[in-house]
């Protein structure tokens, strides 16, 4: 280290230039020192092959892209570079008289539990944040640089982390690690094609570049990116999905696949092939933490042979093969289909899980109004209830096509209903869910801002359907969700 940083360490971790003593954070590359209501970082005097702060140029160079790359997505956090600067009588002060001797960014100070990884832990993000975040990303993605020149292989990226994949074989066997590579290799054949293909429209990006949970902080209620890969834009160039995945791989991981689909749906179009690529950019992710990991162990940090294991398993888990599947579930209004519909979407392979579509949304949207808002009685005609229909199975055939698991969620209340869905895909499974009278208008009774237009009215007059046989999976769905979930989910493996 360099004695201008020795000087440095000591003045900022005194607490200057405020003169109140706080916290010292040390990462590969930097050092943050959390002082009252600021927080100073500065780049650490290194060379680590992939990134060199030895001299005071490059560090000075990459503070300024930090501040300028982060203020588009957190600019009430980052607030200038300052300099560290040496007087006459060798004092120092921060933005001073003298010699300018390191550079330094002043970020304003989130709360120290406010980090993803934290605030999740907590249960402090909910599906609401995520779907805010998921919507804004999308738009921050749609405004980065596109790169003068045109996209590289994918498969670049891939070449780049296999030296330090290999060195896993540490702590996992080596045939496990080599089978990785294996399905990594050709995951990546596929993906060269495809993001040349998705370039043009606009998917290759100069993007955040680490967008992992640890980048993210809970301000205010809403979820900020921050720190993104400021040392080397060729890194953090590429697919959009790419970057996106990170955020995925990292919260199903965590054991919010919950959240990893709310984040996935929320941000919208995911351009052509997006269920090819999703699976190697998630698996790829995951590897590069447990790389990042093994390298911490080897400055001496806790030995991370759980944290290792957990991220290959996640990308075992996203290269796995998985064909989509058809789930339909049906039952009389208030029997709780959509709420079954969204506990099973996280958990049915492929990634991100599967697309919920549900009747009630559809018909809204043919009508070209919000979900909440109540529709009149002459959209509930037969007429008007075939188009919603054709619409539901329009949109499955358009999710089926692209590879994802599909779930309808109708009344289903007709046969022909019923066997047109059934006769939609191969892999077809059908839940009815059986519920008295007294539970469902119990239900429709406690909805608040909900897309269905049901009354108890409406569920009464049901109980007089001719349902005609059901052969679908028949279940009792008026006790514990837990319960209902479990067997559901016993069905479908």
């Amino acid at each position: 280290m360099q004695l201008e940083q020795t000087e440095t360490i000591a003045f900022l971790e005194a607490g200057e230039p405020h003169g109140i003593p706080g916290r010292r954070i040390d990462t590969s590359c930097a050092h943050v020192f959390l002082s009252g209501d600021f927080a100073y970082k500065i780049k650490r005097a290194v060379n680590l092959g992939y990134l060199d702060f030895s001299t005071r140029a490059a560090r000075e160079a990459a503070c300024a892209a930090e501040l300028r790359l982060n203020r588009l997505t957190a600019p009430d956090l980052y607030l200038r570079v300052a300099h560290v600067t040496r007087a006459a009588d060798g004092t120092l002060a921060l933005d001073g008289a003298g010699e300018a001797i390191e550079p330094v960014i002043v970020m304003r100070r989130f709360p120290d539990d406010a980090l993803g990884t934290e605030a999740l832990a907590a249960g402090r993000i909910d599906a609401d944040m995520i779907a805010d975040l998921g919507r804004r990303l999308a738009l921050f993605h749609a405004e980065c640089p596109v790169p003068v020149l045109g996209p590289k292989p994918a498969s670049r990226l891939l070449e780049s982390c296999l030296a330090p994949i290999r060195l896993l074989d540490k702590f996992l066997p080596r045939a496990r690690i080599e089978t990785l590579i294996e399905r990594l290799e050709a995951g990546f054949a596929v993906a060269d094609a495809l993001v040349a293909e998705r370039a043009p429209s606009g998917w290759w990006r100069r993007l955040h570049g680490d967008l992992h949970l640890g980048n993210i902080c809970l301000v205010d209620g809403r979820l900020v990116p921050f720190d993104a890969l400021e040392f080397d834009d060729a890194l953090a160039t590429g697919d959009r999905l790419y970057d996106l995945a990170f955020l995925i791989m990292d919260l199903r991981r965590l054991g919010r696949a919950d959240l990893a689909l709310a984040l996935y749906e929320a941000y919208g179009d995911h351009g052509p092939g997006a269920m090819r690529l999703l699976p190697v950019f998630v698996a790829l992710r995951a590897m590069i933490r447990a790389f990042v990991a093994h390298a911490a162990w080897k400055r001496g940090e806790v030995p991370p042979v759980a944290a290792i294991e957990a991220y290959v398993l996640a990308a075992e888990q996203a290269l796995t093969p998985a064909p989509a599947r058809l789930i339909a579930v049906g039952g009389l209004s208030g029997s709780g289909k959509s709420t079954l519909a969204r506990a099973l979407a996280p958990g049915i392979v492929p990634l991100p899980g599967a697309l919920h579509l549900r009747t009630d949304v559809i018909r809204k949207r043919l009508h070209g109004i919000s979900e909440t808002e109540a529709l009149p009685p002459a959209a509930y005609t037969p007429a008007e209830s075939a188009r919603v229909y054709a619409a539901l199975m329009d949109a499955a055939r358009a999710g089926l096509a692209e590879g994802r698991s599909v779930i309808v969620d109708a009344v289903f209340a007709k046969p022909g209903e019923r066997a047109a869905a059934a006769a939609l895909w191969p892999n077809f499974t059908g839940l009815w869910l059986d519920v008295a009278l007294e539970t469902r208008q119990s239900r429709i009774e406690g909805r608040r801002n909900d897309a269905s237009d049901a009354t108890t009215t409406v569920a009464a007059r049901q109980e007089n359907y001719d349902l005609g046989p059901i052969d679908w999976h028949r279940l009792r769905a008026g006790g514990d969700l837990r319960d209902l979930v479990a067997t559901a989910t016993g069905l479908l493996a």
